[in-house]
């Protein structure tokens, strides 16, 4: 008797142990659910930072719906918005104007100065412990931040800022955020995705709906990272003309507002800070605008920006073409070829002529029109990363452009031809 009891007791058992088994496990299957259901939401609002390929998050002022600047004072009358220069004196060597051309990552003419804080071809060495403080160039309003990490390798920030209503900058290549900043973007949750550009995979979140007010003076970050050995700054000004386009529909709008941020200083600071202008190899920019151009388009030529293969407006532009002027050694043009032209046997890079006003040989891009005619380029590699090319260029119409490489070290007397192996551009 006592042994059927025991049996029966110990069935008892079983099934109180099985049905709470059962009650557990429908508990963590619905808590899984939930979880999954909480990731998917979260994932509809993945998009991309201003660092990388989407410009959902740009700020146009004269748009006011929606901006965070409108609640700060009009910009006063003329361009000195700025007191203090971003990093102390004695702690940059150079400052790299606009229009700089570096394919695939800056095919275009680049629309932000460099300020060289640490040795750009040793970037690694870059440590907390050399650091540049990042310094507020005045008392500005912080309003979005971006980190960007090369996948599995360095991170660094971006910095949108702005002294006044109508006007608005960015920091690029921050290695660190102060702890002000920090402890505010911990406040959000985090939208990210992955891009890539100049050859490599990045991932980049954006903290965005920021209103971090900022002491002129006050260290917001360091300047420079393992990345780069330039603190990039960016300036839009809505007071000023857009930049010309020969496509405006190709270009966000908030990138046709360009100025450079040594003109927001006063007169004597600004010349100070222009003494510092100069390329990678120290050459000097003498043309007027002394801080460089994004304007290269001349519609109707040659001259100037052309996309491969898109529809609207582009977002990255490694697979685009630039033929432009040095922005330094302004008596050159260049041809900043991105990636589609690999096809055709041109690599990625930056290839530069001394243009002539006659013939079909190195003919200057503003003089090439849809004529029918081939004109042939004697390049040098102008970023030493490869041999140089002898480059075909034809315009079958004033908004189609195509390339292509002639086999031979030399263009030769000509005439050439275009083969069937090129490369082809719009406007």
């Amino acid at each position: 008797m006592y042994q059927d009891e025991n049996i029966k007791k110990s069935s008892s058992r079983k099934k109180i142990l099985i049905v709470a088994a059962i009650i557990i496990g429908l508990v963590l299957i619905g808590a899984l659910l939930i979880g999954i259901r909480n990731h998917q939401k979260k994932n509809q609002n993945i998009g991309g930072p201003t660092v990388g390929p989407t410009d959902e998050n740009k700020i146009n002022p004269s748009q006011e719906s929606n901006n965070p600047l409108s609640s700060l004072p009009a910009c006063k009358d003329g361009k000195e918005l700025f007191t203090t220069f971003p990093v102390k004196e004695g702690e940059y060597t150079s400052i790299v104007p606009l229009g700089n051309l570096n394919p695939s990552g800056h095919t275009f003419p680049t629309d932000h100065i460099y300020v060289e804080v640490h040795d750009p071809q040793h970037p690694q060495d870059y440590t907390v412990a050399v650091a540049k403080a990042l310094i507020a160039p005045a008392d500005i309003l912080i309003y979005g931040i971006q980190s960007s990490e090369q996948v599995g390798g360095v991170v660094d920030y971006a910095i949108d800022f702005s002294p006044c209503k109508d006007a608005k900058g960015k920091f690029g290549h921050v290695g660190s955020i102060s702890a002000k900043l920090k402890t505010e973007i911990d406040k959000i949750e985090t939208k990210c995705n992955e891009y890539e550009t100049g050859g490599k995979k990045y991932r980049g979140c954006d903290y965005f709906g920021l209103k971090i007010e900022v002491k002129v003076g006050e260290q917001i970050g360091t300047a420079g990272s393992e990345r780069s050995g330039m603190l990039d700054i960016w300036m839009s000004d809505y007071r000023e003309p857009q930049a010309k386009r020969a496509n405006e529909s190709r270009w966000n709008s908030d990138r046709n507002y360009v100025s450079c941020f040594l003109d927001y200083y006063s007169e004597s600071q600004k010349n100070q800070f222009y003494g510092f202008l100069r390329g990678p190899d120290n050459g000097i920019r003498t043309k007027e605008p002394r801080c460089g151009t994004v304007e290269v388009d001349v519609a109707g030529t040659a001259q100037g920006v052309w996309f491969n293969n898109l529809e609207g407006q582009f977002q990255l532009e490694d697979t685009h073409l630039a033929l432009a002027y040095d922005n330094i050694q302004t008596d050159k043009q260049i041809f900043s070829v991105g990636t589609a032209a690999s096809t055709v046997g041109i690599p990625t890079g930056a290839y530069s002529f001394t243009p002539k006003a006659e013939g079909q040989a190195n003919r200057d891009f503003s003089q090439v029109t849809a004529d029918g005619k081939t004109y042939c380029y004697d390049t040098i590699n102008a970023n030493n990363r490869g041999a140089s090319k002898t480059m075909l260029l034809t315009m079958p119409s004033a908004e189609k452009l195509r390339i292509a490489i002639l086999s031979g070290s030399t263009c030769g007397a000509g005439p050439w031809q275009m083969n069937n192996s090129f490369v082809e551009y719009e406007r």
